[in-house]
């Protein structure tokens, strides 16, 4: 059996924290996306004019966007360098590409 240093625990501590961060920007990517592709499908049955849906629909793009920054930060400063891959699985949109890292706080749009 390994003794475990103090310098072991901590890290080990590190590693738990990162691990729980991602898992939960994961969840909000996911829900943001889903909050999209939701508005997307309900917009053309809306009874709401073309400016107020361009509105909502861009606050919801930027959210995506926000969302998807923290999520690949926290990815690839934990040493995740996959992320075209992980943009593929989790079927992000292109104009939420381009958004990433590029737009104000979601309490800041429009």
């Amino acid at each position: 059996m390994r003794q475990r240093t103090g310098q072991a625990v901590l890290e080990y501590e590190f590693l738990q924290e990162q691990a729980a961060t991602i898992s939960r920007l994961a969840r909000d990517l996911k829900d943001a996306l889903d909050a999209l592709n939701d508005f997307d499908k309900q917009a053309s049955s809306a009874k709401m004019t073309a400016e107020h849906r361009d509105r909502q629909r861009a606050r919801l793009v930027d959210a995506a966007a926000y969302t998807l920054w923290h999520f690949v930060v926290q990815r690839e400063s934990s040493g995740f360098r996959e992320t075209e891959q992980v943009l593929k699985d989790y079927a992000v949109p292109a104009e939420v590409r381009v958004k990433m890292g590029a737009v104000r706080p979601p309490s800041e749009t429009l």
